[in-house]
Parts: structure tokens; C-alpha cells; sequence
């Protein structure tokens, strides 16, 4: 620790002095009025001066010194205030991200330390909302991934909940993928999953979503009731199975959902949801894919 830090650390210790100004207002009084005092007891055990002018000596002492220190301790605080602000600023950073906006043409010490404050939280506000977007959308296809779609899926129920609106929950499997992973490769299973994102993704509405669950397994939130659910699902499946993707091969495959519904009701939480959507998921499989079945009419069947 150098010999400055020591002394600030001295400072930092002592009960009655805790801010910043304080600091500077004790080393101020301290570097200007020590030195006068020394200098009056000298005049005072010293020199054979008479009473009189001894208090003047005093007098004037005492004046210069208050006002060299005021002087100093606005001198001081003057050059010090960038720093003040800088600090400030970077504190509202912390609490609520408000970005800095520091004076950037001062060429010195200060001047460096303001503009790599701008440079350095617009840097960590840019890496965080990357980092918040990587965290949240699936790599390949572009859409919400799991973690987001569960997130998404809590925050869906309770905008219902409170709104009193209706929401229903798609499950999205795709018919044959792994055939078609296992005899086209990877790289041809990749391309097909981005392009049922972006079938996903171009055909909701803006007040709902959709997710990759994992695998070819894809999840889509609609407000509203299973009704309007089956019509925009079934509306979606049609647009797959006009889709032709070219294989490796040079044939042209086609692509199917098959696909479970279930509309949320108040007593169901986000695991009963998907449950419930998945097992209607299922039944559409067992009766032979390409399909979109409710999960209200598997519940009765």
C-alpha cells in the first residue's frame, strides 16, 4: 500500500470523519491552519512582543488562516467534483442501470477516468444483454429455450390469473425426426429444426409465444381458449405439411406435428399444464400422427 493510501486509510478510520468532503476538509485544516498555529505559539513563547501586538499577530493569523483554508477546501473541491460525479454516476449505474454520461474532452487523469467509465458500463450493459439473450433463446432455431419457455410459461399463467383471460398450451412433436436425423445426418436434422422455428416464430401472434422444449419437442402459448388454440395450431400444422426441404439425397421430404392442447383452468400450475397437454400429445401419436388433439377431449374419452 503506497504512502497515500495510508494516510487515506487513517482518515477512512476516524470516527467523525466518513465521507469524502470530510476527508478533504480535515486535510485542508490540517495542511493550512497547523502551520499557522505553530507559527502564533512560536510568536507567543518566542519573541518579546507586547500583549497587544501579540493579539494582533493572533488575530491576523487566525483570519488568514480561515480564509486560506476556505479558499483551499473550494479550490479542492472544485477540482475534486468531476470525481464526485463520476462516483455518483457510477453508483446509479449499480442501483438502476442508468447509463453515465460523463464529459469525455478533458485531457488529463480525470478526464481518462470519466471516459472509461462511459467506455466500461455501456461495455458491461452490452455483454449483459447479450449474455441475457444467449441465456434465453435456443442457438439453433432462434425461439425461447427450455429454461425461457418455463420462465415464460409461470409469467403467461399468471398475466391470466389476474387478467381473468384464457390460456391454452401446445405441445409440438415432429413426426418421423429421428428417422430423418439417423438417415440424412445431423447437419440435414439442424436445418429442418431451423426451419420449423421460423415457421413457428413467423405464424403467432405478437401476444404469444413459442419455445423449444428439446429435441424435435416444440411449445407454443396462446391466449386464448383451446378453440382459437386448435385453430392457429391447425393453421400452422397445414403450413408444415406444405413444406418441402430438399435432402441430401435430392428428394424433397415432407414434415408433420403431431400436437396436444390443453387449456389452462385456475386450478392447474405449469408442471399440470404441460402434463396434461403432453398426454393429449400422446394420443394424437397412438392414433397415428399429423394430428392436433385436446386435451379436454382426451380427458373424457
Amino acid at each position: 500500500m503506497s504512502r497515500s493510501l495510508r494516510f487515506y486509510d487513517l482518515l477512512h478510520n476516524l470516527s467523525f470523519v466518513r465521507g469524502f468532503r470530510a476527508k478533504v476538509v480535515l486535510a485542508v485544516v490540517a495542511s493550512v491552519l497547523l502551520p499557522i498555529c505553530a507559527m502564533q505559539i512560536y510568536f507567543v513563547l518566542f519573541t518579546p512582543l507586547k500583549a497587544l501586538a501579540l493579539e494582533k499577530v493572533i488575530l491576523v493569523g487566525c483570519l488568514a488562516a480561515a480564509a486560506a483554508a476556505t479558499l483551499a477546501y473550494w479550490a479542492l473541491s472544485t477540482i475534486l467534483f468531476p470525481v464526485l460525479a463520476a462516483s455518483r454516476q457510477l453508483d446509479r449505474f449499480f442501483l438502476d442501470r442508468t447509463l453515465p454520461h460523463l464529459p469525455t474532452h478533458y485531457k488529463d487523469e480525470v478526464g481518462s477516468l470519466m471516459a472509461n467509465i462511459n467506455y466500461l458500463t455501456r461495455m458491461l450493459e452490452e455483454h449483459e444483454s447479450n449474455f441475457a439473450q444467449n441465456a434465453a433463446y435456443d442457438h439453433l432455431t432462434g425461439i425461447y429455450n427450455r429454461r425461457a419457455s418455463e420462465n415464460r410459461l409461470k409469467d403467461s399463467i399468471e398475466l391470466s390469473r389476474i387478467q381473468k383471460n384464457p390460456l391454452s398450451f401446445a405441445i409440438m412433436d415432429l413426426d418421423n425426426f429421428k428417422r430423418l436425423n439417423d438417415t440424412y445426418g445431423h447437419d440435414f436434422g439442424d436445418a429442418v429444426l431451423r426451419q420449423v422455428g421460423e415457421l413457428l416464430r413467423a405464424n403467432v401472434r405478437r401476444s404469444d409465444w413459442v419455445g423449444r422444449w428439446g429435441g424435435d419437442e416444440f411449445v407454443v402459448t396462446v391466449h386464448g381458449n383451446e378453440s382459437e388454440a386448435m385453430a392457429m395450431i391447425s393453421r400452422i400444422c397445414e403450413l408444415l405439411r406444405r413444406e418441402q426441404i430438399l435432402a441430401p439425397d435430392e428428394s424433397f421430404q415432407r414434415l408433420s406435428f403431431s400436437v396436444g392442447v390443453c387449456e389452462w383452468t385456475e386450478t392447474m400450475d405449469p408442471h399440470n399444464l404441460y402434463t396434461k397437454a403432453d398426454e393429449a400429445l400422446y394420443s394424437a401419436k397412438r392414433q397415428g400422427r399429423d394430428q392436433v388433439q385436446l386435451w379436454s377431449e382426451v380427458a373424457l374419452a
